[in-house]
């Protein structure tokens, strides 16, 4: 059902006039105000009617702008900066991104949960600087062909597994409390209808007051149900209304091209359709279902997104430096993004959909690569593969679609010609075994490896994990840490961490953290420099409920690789009055990838038996080492016949002599090939025997 908005939306500014980011030492005394984006215009009519006949038969190509700040010098000579930028998701895929400051000395990519990636910056101190990144991306056109236009609300066993952690209660969607609850079963009424209440949905949150009244002011789901919000609230509000009535649904955050300036980020949601899949609804302006052509991605939230730590008043996204001293909103990114609508070209569907595809698994490629200490031939080699990546938007941008998927074939050559080492674990612990050596102390130290009970109500994952409050809190005025083990990085051509938070601590709204967790990192055991921003978490307005959670997060370790005795160490501190939970920690992991170039991906090929008469039934074989597992397998049978199995059996109907040729390709793009020959001879006629 294609939902025609009940009006025409105003583009009416979700103003926060006069609210600042109290409490960064750092910050200037007076910032722009932090602004949603206009609400968007309704789609127009006819081109609803068109998008429920027409094919998917167009790709548009879009360019996304941002402006980054950052407002202060940072207390070391280099800091790194983290960012968001748009990601392979759904019906886009980016096709290239440039990174430019005055300061910058390199960067790479950081991966979270897929499928969202981070920018890793590292620049040199500035008193102030500035951030520029671009990126051109290929967006396919989605009708929503199949959408139904009716279908039951789905109970719980009609919810695939993995789509199942999108109905939980988060510090964002707090799908659990009674006002959300009631709101939803109100919006929801007498009807039985997913695509009526999803419809249903669109209004309610069309009709939330674009206004912030209360204060502190928070754009989590409670707030914008309660009081009013902006597109973040609104956005939060419309997947907790779809949560509380047992839909999975997920907030979006996204960079419109109908916007006609700059703004800070705008968000939306998609919802789960059980036998068709994700759904686009705009919330702020009640479009559902919503073209994904309109607006680029730069994040799909994940529950462990809603747990905000760097702005934990109900803003999913891990802006932030490795320098504490720059406070919250370093990079601001106040006003600072837009998006264009670069032009659009038919082609055939299934070209459609192969250039997203192809345009996904090169982006991903060119984000395991870039930034990493390569070899001259592997530099040269990426030069290559960025080259065609550059050939490819000339062509798109002149609708030459067949060139366009030429060069970036080329471009995914390259990249697997590569051959980077596999990415591979170097430190992990999940604090279930033997302790591995982590060292704890200072002030006040509280700092404890246990089985937690109350808040966290469990770990991670298993039974135990490090954290400050397992007697109920922490204590005031404390200065503590806790200190990894070394581990070695000497040969590393990139390195990364990744690690588990719970952390509820005292916050006092608009970003300022009272009693934060940071990370700094030694390569000596005595010399400490900051590795991220102050963090906080859960909101501490007594007046909005709180759920508290686990968060994800990754950090870039590649500018301490050739170091073989690298720590990190987790920070606390707290002021003089009020205590909270705490900060825990749980599954930590240190990875990276080895100097130089990989071995080549093994397989071969086997049949039994290799040759017969007419019908003729093979059975064939695969073996498959080196690389990064898991592997795929590509079998073609030499007579126009394909297989994905690993060890398909197949029929020969006709004589002949046939090449079954395998490829195997390993998860970092490594491919090896391998064949077996097959002879197949006609059945013939046997002379008939004579009985005398």
């Amino acid at each position: 059902m294609l939902h025609q908005a009940l009006r025409v939306s105003p583009l009416a500014k979700a103003v926060l006039a006069g609210v600042l980011l109290a409490g960064s030492a750092t910050q200037p005394a007076a910032v722009d105000p932090i602004r949603g984006c206009d609400r968007p215009p309704a789609l127009r009519p006819a081109a609803r009617a068109a998008s429920a006949t027409q094919a998917s038969s167009t790709l548009y190509l879009r360019r996304a702008v941002a402006d980054l700040s950052v407002t202060a010098p940072a207390s070391t000579d280099i800091y790194q900066a983290y960012f968001l930028i748009p990601v392979p998701f759904s019906d886009q895929a980016p096709i290239l991104l440039t990174v430019a400051s005055p300061d910058l000395i390199d960067y790479r990519f950081v991966r979270l949960t897929p499928p969202n990636v981070l920018v890793a910056a590292r620049m040199k101190k500035a008193r102030t600087t500035t951030i520029h990144w671009e990126a051109w991306v290929v967006v396919k056109e989605n009708t929503y062909e199949g959408l139904p236009a009716s279908a039951p609300i789905p109970t719980l066993r009609d919810i695939p597994d993995e789509v199942k952690p999108w109905l939980q209660a988060t510090d964002c969607v707090q799908v659990d409390d009674p006002l959300v609850r009631d709101r939803a079963w109100e919006v929801r009424g007498a009807t039985s209808d997913l695509m009526a209440l999803a419809d249903a949905i669109a209004a309610a949150c069309y009709d939330i007051p674009w206004e912030l009244p209360h204060s502190p002011f928070a754009l989590d789901a409670y707030y914008a149900l309660r009081w009013g919000g902006t597109c973040t609230g609104v956005a939060h509000a419309g997947a907790a209304l779809f949560r509380a009535n047992g839909v999975p649904a997920r907030s979006l955050m996204v960079m419109p091209t109908w916007f006609n300036g700059f703004f800070d980020m705008h968000w939306i949601i998609d919802y789960y359709v059980p036998g068709y899949g994700w759904v686009k609804m705009e919330t702020s302006g009640a479009l559902n279902p919503y073209p994904p052509q309109d607006e680029v991605v730069t994040m799909a939230c994940n529950p462990e997104d809603e747990f905000p730590v760097f702005y934990p008043m109900g803003i999913e996204g891990p802006w932030h430096t490795s320098d504490p001293v720059l406070g919250v909103l370093n990079p601001y990114w106040g006003q600072a993004h837009t998006a264009y609508d670069e032009g659009s070209v038919a082609a055939a569907p299934e070209d459609v959909s192969r250039a997203v595809a192809l345009t996904a698994a090169v982006f991903s490629a060119y984000t395991r690569t870039w930034g990493l200490g390569l070899t001259g031939e592997q530099g040269a080699k990426l030069g290559e593969a960025l080259s065609h990546q550059s050939a490819a938007l000339d062509r798109i941008r002149t609708a030459d679609v067949a060139g366009y998927l030429s060069a970036m074939h080329d471009a995914l050559a390259c990249y697997r010609q590569l051959k980077l080492k596999p990415a591979r674990p170097i430190f992990a612990d999940d604090f279930e075994g033997a302790e591995k050596g982590w060292t704890h102390g200072g002030t006040h130290d509280t700092w404890t490896r246990d089985r937690p009970s109350g808040r966290p109500r469990a770990a991670h994952s298993g039974a135990s994990c490090w954290g400050t409050g397992f007697s109920g809190s922490y204590e005031n005025d404390a200065d503590s840490w806790l200190l990894s083990p070394p581990f070695d990085l000497s040969s590393k051509a990139g390195a990364y961490l990744d690690f588990w938070l719970y952390n509820w601590v005292e916050d006092a709204g608009q970003g300022q953290i009272l009693d934060p967790l940071w990370m700094d990192v030694t390569t000596d055991g005595h010399t400490f420099v900051p590795l991220c921003s102050k963090m906080g978490g859960v909101n501490d307005d007594p007046e909005i409920p709180a759920v508290g959670g686990w968060s994800h997060l990754a950090l870039d370790l590649t500018p301490y690789a050739g170091n073989a005795a690298v720590q990190v160490r987790f920070r606390f501190s707290s002021d003089a009055q009020t205590t909270a939970p705490g900060s825990y920690v749980d599954d930590v992991l240190v990875y990276g990838r080895d100097e130089g170039t990989a071995a080549g991906l093994s397989c071969t090929a086997g049949a039994q038996p290799a040759s017969g008469r007419l019908p003729l039934a093979v059975q064939l074989t695969a073996s498959v080492s080196g690389g990064t597992p898991p592997y795929t397998v590509r079998w073609e049978f030499g007579d126009g016949a394909t297989s994905t199995e690993l060890n398909p059996s197949h029929l020969y109907s006709a004589a002949g002599t046939y090449i079954a040729t395998l490829t195997a390709e390993d998860a970092e793009g490594l491919t090896g090939t391998s064949s077996a020959s097959v002879s197949v001879s006609s059945a013939g006629v046997r002379a008939p025997r004579l009985r005398l």
